[in-house]
């Protein structure tokens, strides 16, 4: 009975927090965590932190939700992404991710903890960012659509460099074909995926339409692709993520589709997704604050204007007009669940201390609201 008490308490605080974010026009992943912040024993401590039912329901949460950002994923700006989108992605990545892993050393970091905060800083938010154009009308312009398309690259980048990160972690050393080979195993995986994905679109279509439940289908699927990932290697994340590039619209009907993502995504922003991101804030520790102030103003810092001359000068270089790439910059330092997920996971490992956890949580929160409140300034001008 506590472990269901507890689950009630924190999903009334969060469910109330997010829709006060919301109200606000706020991303409401981080009402979910300010909920934990309350809930916690940062604050009120009137939940149980050490709840093995919560502590589950959260691991279900990073599941659930990287398998929905994959079903998410457009497979044709995946696939059709202009040249631009590309580059535009490459200097979004490469950019801030080089000015964070020197900022992290500096700040006396270890290796395997700077070239982490390095990718935490170099991850943009598709969602977040997709959400901002439509709710400023510029979705539709030349400018939202090489975001989306960089952004998109953006996440595959950052799940690559994920695994490398990780299993660096893990051996402890660097040897090139072991790093060579994990690479071409990620590839290899998305790849094969994929394929088998497209050519199997009329057998499932078949199974889907007789008696199956799509959506059954799709959890086996996922649990098959994240136990495949982990014995290859991989996190179980890498395989989530690809089961919902699976299970796209081209592979299955549409309508099945439109119920499965509905489930999915109701079971991921609804119950389990909430519960992850609130049990992040019970590991926060805002004495960064006070430890850490130059640090965490640093990282903060340098992932904002990572960002905006990764991405917004190789806009420029590419013939985007200053408007438009001002836009492209501050909406790609946009940084959400996957940020949070990956960061979630460094401290597990044991890669990441608390205070550079809290830290990296804190940046996304502060480099999400400075791109909420300044695209809107260039977006007005962008659709003149």
């Amino acid at each position: 009975m506590p472990d269901f008490f507890d689950l009630l308490v924190l999903m009334v605080i969060i469910w109330t927090m997010g829709h006060i974010f919301k109200a606000f026009r706020l991303p409401v992943v981080f009402g979910e965590v300010v909920g934990g912040i309350l809930a916690g024993p940062m604050l009120l401590g009137i939940v149980h932190t050490d709840s093995e039912m919560i502590k589950v329901l959260a691991e279900l949460g990073i599941f659930f939700l990287m398998l929905h950002a994959g079903l998410e994923t457009d497979h044709e700006e995946l696939f059709k992404s202009s040249k631009k989108s590309v580059l535009v992605a490459i200097g979004g990545v490469v950019v801030p991710f080089a000015m964070g892993y020197y900022t992290a050393l500096y700040f006396g970091q270890p290796h395997e903890a700077a070239l982490f905060i390095a990718m935490g800083l170099s991850i943009s938010a598709l969602a977040l960012a997709a959400r901002l154009f439509k709710d400023y009308n510029i979705h539709k312009t030349r400018a939202a659509h090489m975001t989306m398309g960089a952004a998109i690259i953006d996440d595959i980048v950052a799940l690559i460099l994920f695994s490398l990160i990780l299993n660096l972690a893990e051996t402890g050393r660097v040897e090139l074909l072991p790093m060579l080979f994990l690479l071409i195993k990620v590839v290899l995986f998305f790849a094969i995926v994929i394929y088998t994905g497209l050519k199997s679109a009329k057998f499932l279509n078949r199974i889907i339409n007789i008696k199956t439940n799509g959506f059954t289908l799709t959890l086996i699927i996922a649990l098959l692709m994240g136990y495949i990932a982990e014995a290859i290697g991989l996190h179980m994340i890498i395989g989530a993520f690809l089961a919902g590039l699976f299970m796209h619209e081209e592979v299955i009907d549409k309508k099945v589709f439109a119920k499965i993502e509905d489930r999915v995504y109701g079971l991921s922003y609804g119950f389990f997704g909430p519960i992850f991101f609130a049990s992040l804030a019970f590991h926060l520790d805002l004495t960064a604050f006070k430890t850490a102030p130059f640090f965490l103003l640093a990282i903060t810092g340098v992932a904002i204007i990572g960002k905006v001359l990764g991405s917004g000068l190789v806009a420029k270089w590419l013939k985007m007009s200053n408007v438009e790439s001002m836009v492209i910059g501050l909406a790609m330092n946009n940084r959400g669940a996957v940020e949070l997920i990956i960061a979630s996971i460094g401290l597990q490992k044991g890669i990441i201390d608390q205070n550079v956890f809290s830290i990296l949580v804190i940046m996304a929160f502060a480099t999400t609201m400075f791109s909420i409140l300044t695209t809107p300034i260039f977006a007005k001008k962008l659709k003149h």
